[in-house]
């Protein structure tokens, strides 16, 4: 009897310090000042493409603007803001011995990982709804509503976009830690984001193109399909247009496995 009530209250501090661990990386985010940069960068990037969309309708094409030209230009940057943000206060963790004082004062490494990870989820959660806010506002304000979408549509749209950027999150925050704070996690976390946008680009012109049908077979046509099915980034080039259960997989895949690569790389790593 002595030896379950120890047990349980050693698993009930380890939950405690689990969920304070969790706070105080919420709360340093929020106070962070890369965190605030990237909201303002979401609202700039969005009011100045408003602007251009609002002249280039009213003197070039001649009609009110569409809802549908700048409800979703979030998802042009999405990839890069989730990325630069969480790469840079995930670092800034190690470069301020953050994570180095977590340890040392007695929180297990697989708990640090997981509330970072937790946290680099968040901040994609985060800008994704705060994009989604300011879009909103612009549409009723600016535009003449919605052409091609219907309410459902947009609400699967932003929802597949949400879980997108919470898992592109989870794997730059991931790739910091494994890193042990090394710089080089900029230039990896950064140009994959910027090679993934390209490739995606030339992937869904082969898949779709303007004109004729797909010409792909084989093995091409199956990676091909398979990037633009189960590979986060890819969702984020256009609209939704399959099964909302992929997207949960490719996603979910994508989150397991940076989670479970990057738990065994950071036990493991020496921290500087």
């Amino acid at each position: 009897m002595m030896k379950a009530s120890r047990r349980f209250i050693f698993h009930f501090l380890e939950v405690m310090i689990m969920f304070r661990n969790l706070y105080a990386d919420t709360r340093s985010i929020l106070l962070s000042r890369a965190f605030r940069i990237a909201l303002w960068a979401i609202v700039i990037y969005q009011g100045f493409y408003l602007i251009f969309m609002k002249c280039l309708y009213a003197f070039i094409v001649g009609t009110a603007l569409d809802a549908d030209d700048i409800s979703f230009v979030f998802t042009g940057i999405a990839a890069f803001i989730v990325t630069a943000a969480t790469l840079f206060i995930t670092d800034r963790e190690f470069s301020n011995g953050c994570i180095r004082n977590k340890l040392i004062s007695g929180v297990r490494r697989s708990d640090v990982f997981l509330s970072s990870v937790c946290g680099g989820m968040l901040q994609g959660a985060i800008y994704t709804i705060f994009a989604f806010l300011i879009s909103a506002i612009f549409t009723m304000l600016f535009t003449a509503g919605f052409i091609d979408y219907s309410v459902p549509e947009v609400a699967d749209y932003w929802l597949v976009t949400t879980m997108t950027s919470m898992a592109i999150g989870a794997f730059s925050t991931a790739l910091v830690l494994m890193l042990g704070g090394n710089k080089l996690c900029y230039v990896i976390g950064l140009l994959l984001a910027f090679v993934m946008k390209v490739w995606d680009s030339f992937i869904l012109d082969k898949l779709y193109p303007e004109k004729g049908s797909c010409t792909l077979i084989g093995a091409k046509l199956a990676v091909y399909r398979f990037v633009d099915k189960y590979i986060p980034y890819s969702y984020l080039m256009t609209r939704p247009h399959y099964d909302f259960g992929s997207y949960i997989i490719g996603c979910f895949a994508m989150v397991i496995l940076s989670v479970v690569i990057g738990l065994i790389v950071f036990n493991k790593k020496e921290l500087k």
